[in-house]
């Protein structure tokens, strides 16, 4: 019977199930390529989703029922950038192996991660995009201070290196009917998002100073100019509300004043992103419904509000009550609407086969991601309603898996749901066990300069604020796993256990739930019965054995390095050095009381001269200074009986660094 280990918090609450545990554990060990290649097995793009994502998975994150959750997204964009000029050597042209062709019409993330997988599988693509370059919304509405052009491209480059083609410019309804997109490809996806504003039933709405949302961003996004009033109110509550109260602070506006129907926690907006534009000097206005527009010599002076007395029905349903006859009217020169988005399904003509349902809205099975008409499929918003980009890269996966078992097959694939066994909550017993680190602060530009300018305000972790945040990854699911043929029951793991995770009857037992990954009962298992996914018994003396064969020099030291201490990617990397005059071999360990007696032992089969075990400033293992010192004096022990001398092995603290 195959065991199925749990996945995770972070890595299931992601729509398309990064691995996140894996890739922060990467970055922790300086291994910055290795962790964008993890992030990208999933995730088309890794640079987009690092600037915005809602990350879920931070939200998730077991860390934050210690202190705080691990900052991953920021982590995500960190090994993304370090990884910039890897990511362009691994770009390359997929091969087709099928005369078959598929058409996508949108290229936003959903469209663009469909053509992605199937061209990866042989198939032709081409996406037909009506703006004139590809990225949805993702290029042509997003405001730059969140995610600017040239971050986009990266992504996009490395979508258009398989071979997709993208035909730009060219609106489907128009410039080519959908009938014809059938003709032409063997299987159709839509992807057109949504991509149009909603509006309002104003009085006096049809003002030339009332937006919409998206108008008014793209207008901002793509450069074309767009006048803005001093005093400007934005009708809505939801992130792109935010989006166009931060733009139009940005392009001007001494005012802004968002109108809210909902009170502060019902607002529908991420908590950080209203935060952000409470610094930036943006007001919000609650429970408050917009009446008319008041119009006084032909300009907009002020926006008639009512009261809201409650937003949702007792069965959680919107269904706003007003207080009618309490009204307010709130001084503006400009009024911008961000109450939602709808799909233009414009170009859906009868003789297309396509059905409608009584909304407007095309029919569509989520099961197999097709709409009414043999071979067309859809994905995105346009089915799944309104998302966020990492949603739609989920929703644009399960589309092509439907895609290609069509053209392989000749038939429509029911969809199974993907089943995530979630790591269970972090047991209250073990919560004040955990050593707890304050979360490393994204630096930001301060909020009276970014509210003037379109710069990106997040400035991105340093090396040593990366590495310093990965290490407060729990490791949560990559914890110790007991082969039962092995084990003896002697108790070695449980002594040993800062955490008390280990149950020992007949075997030893590891709650999966309660394992910290640290790996002090690998290091300590008689029997080698234990094993931890982040690394293997026999892995250091491995790598002390490589490191050391690559010399035909003798007495030089021998350094076993903790790596907590340590801030740059070259210290973390088993290497040479010179160290006042004489040769060191320094191997990196991620606590220095993973290294047991065989492992001191071994650099002496290699004529070294010394070995030291260096551990950290202050461990975040409870006993494991404990365990080194008892490991060091059974190995000197063993030393001096072989007549190796027991002085010639040291334990020393944390490395000074020199004085600037």
């Amino acid at each position: 019977m195959v065991e199925i280990l749990p996945c995770a918090t972070c890595g299931a609450h992601c729509p398309v199930h990064t691995d996140t545990r894996s890739y922060v554990d990467l970055i922790a060990r300086g291994r910055y390529e290795e962790a964008f290649e993890r992030i990208r097995e999933r995730n088309p793009f890794p640079s987009v989703c690092g600037l915005i994502c809602h990350h879920p998975c931070e939200q998730s994150c077991r860390r934050g029922d210690v202190d705080e959750p691990v900052a991953l997204r920021h982590l995500k964009r960190f090994a993304v950038e370090q990884a910039s000029e890897y990511r362009k050597r691994l770009r390359k042209l997929a091969i087709l192996r099928s005369e078959k062709k598929v058409g996508i019409v949108g290229a936003g993330p959903a469209g663009l991660t469909a053509a992605a997988d199937v061209i990866r599988e042989g198939f032709g693509v081409t996406v037909y995009e009506a703006h004139s370059t590809p990225g949805g919304l993702l290029a042509h509405a997003i405001p730059r201070y969140r995610l600017p052009l040239e971050i986009l491209q990266e992504d996009l480059d490395d979508l258009l290196a398989l071979g997709v083609k993208v035909s730009t410019g060219v609106r489907v309804g128009q410039d080519i009917s959908l009938q014809q997109l059938c003709q032409r490809h063997d299987a159709v996806v839509l992807a057109t998002g949504l991509s149009l504003s909603r509006s309002l039933p104003l009085e006096h709405g049809e003002h030339p100073d009332v937006h919409l949302a998206l108008p008014f961003l793209q207008s901002a996004a793509t450069g074309v100019g767009q006048d803005i009033r001093e005093r400007v109110v934005v009708i809505g509550g939801g992130n792109v509300a935010v989006d166009v109260a931060r733009t139009a602070i940005r392009l001007g506006a001494k005012s802004v004043s968002m109108v809210c129907l909902e009170n502060e926690e019902e607002m529908p907006a991420w908590d950080w992103e209203c935060q952000e534009a409470l610094e930036e000097g943006i007001a919000f206005l609650y429970r408050r419904g917009p009446v008319a527009v008041t119009i006084e010599q032909g300009r907009i002076v002020g926006l008639v509000t009512r009261q809201v007395q409650r937003v949702f029905d007792e069965q959680g349903s919107f269904s706003p009550l007003y207080l009618d006859d309490v009204r307010e009217t709130i001084p503006c020169q400009m009024v911008i609407i961000a109450v939602g988005q709808e799909a233009d399904l414009s170009f859906v003509r009868e003789e297309d086969g396509l059905n409608k349902d009584s909304s407007g809205r095309l029919v569509f099975d989520h099961g197999r991601m097709s709409a009414s008409r043999d071979g067309v499929f859809a994905c995105g918003e346009v089915v799944t309603g309104p998302g966020s980009a990492i949603e739609a890269v989920a929703s644009g996966h399960r589309a092509a898996r439907a895609v290609i078992a069509f053209l392989n097959t000749g038939n429509g694939l029911l969809l199974d749901a993907e089943e995530i066994h979630e790591l269970s909550p972090l047991p209250s017993s073990l919560i004040d066990r955990v050593k707890k680190t304050s979360r490393t602060r994204m630096p930001v530009l301060d909020a009276q300069i970014r509210r003037r300018n379109f710069d990106p305000f997040e400035l991105g972790f340093k090396e040593e604020e990366a590495l310093r945040e990965a290490r407060r990854c729990l490791s949560c699911a990559a914890g110790a796993r007991v082969d039962e043929a092995k084990c003896v029951a002697c108790l070695a793991c449980l002594r040993v256990c800062p955490f008390g995770v280990p149950e020992v009857k007949d075997v030893a037992c590891m709650a999966s739930e309660m394992c910290q990954a640290c790996g002090l009962c690998a290091a300590e298992c008689p029997a080698l019965a234990i094993s931890i996914t982040r690394f293997s018994p026999g892995d250091l003396r491995r790598r002390v054995s490589d490191l050391l064969g690559n010399t035909n020099s003798s007495g030089y030291k021998v350094e076993f390095r903790c790596m907590q201490d340590v801030y740059t990617r070259e210290d973390l990397m088993d290497r040479w050095i010179q160290d006042k005059g004489e040769m060191k071999a320094v191997v990196m360990v991620p606590c220095a009381a993973l290294v047991d007696e065989v492992d001191m032992m071994k650099p002496f089969e290699w004529d070294a001269a010394s070995v030291v075990v260096r551990h950290c400033s202050g461990c975040r293992y409870e006993g494991a200074e404990d365990r080194i010192q008892k490991r060091l004096a059974r190995t000197k022990l063993l030393l001096e009986e072989a007549g190796v001398g027991k002085d010639l092995l040291t334990l020393e603290g944390p490395k000074e660094e020199p004085a600037e």
